[in-house]
């Protein structure tokens, strides 16, 4: 199935960062930080840009309060989805059963504050 081609303002850009506003600060960034490994690119005591491949996830200290939605989540591309779930066990993060699906194997688990979080091991190539 060929894809058209996309004309709109966007078509031709790159998502940079998905923003996060925390409850916790502390909690998040040490979550992001110290137990998925997200390495910290910039920080102050109410911000942090954390690198998480082509992408940033940027936390910021919640001014006001914010309605959380489950309609939507990130996900992680993984080379080893088995070896990265188990590692986050090891950290005490509680992951979802693996799935099998036709695009390849996913499962999710969530944040400190509930949003969350996925991973994808697209199919081995057929050499």
């Amino acid at each position: 199935m060929a894809r058209a081609k996309a004309t709109g303002p966007l078509a031709g850009a790159n998502l940079e960062t998905v923003f996060l506003w925390a409850r916790d600060f502390d909690r998040m960034k040490s979550f992001y930080r110290d137990t998925l490994g997200l390495s910290v690119e910039y920080e102050n005591p109410h911000f942090a840009a954390l690198h998480a491949g082509r992408c940033s996830i940027a936390l910021h200290l919640e001014r006001e309060a914010h309605t959380r939605s489950d309609s939507w989540h990130m996900e992680f591309l993984v080379e080893d989805i088995e070896g990265v779930v188990a590692e986050l066990a090891t950290r005490g993060v509680r992951v979802e059963p693996i799935r099998e699906e036709r695009f390849g194997r996913i499962t999710t688990f969530r944040d400190p504050e509930g949003n969350v979080i996925g991973l994808e091991e697209p199919p081995k190539r057929k050499r």
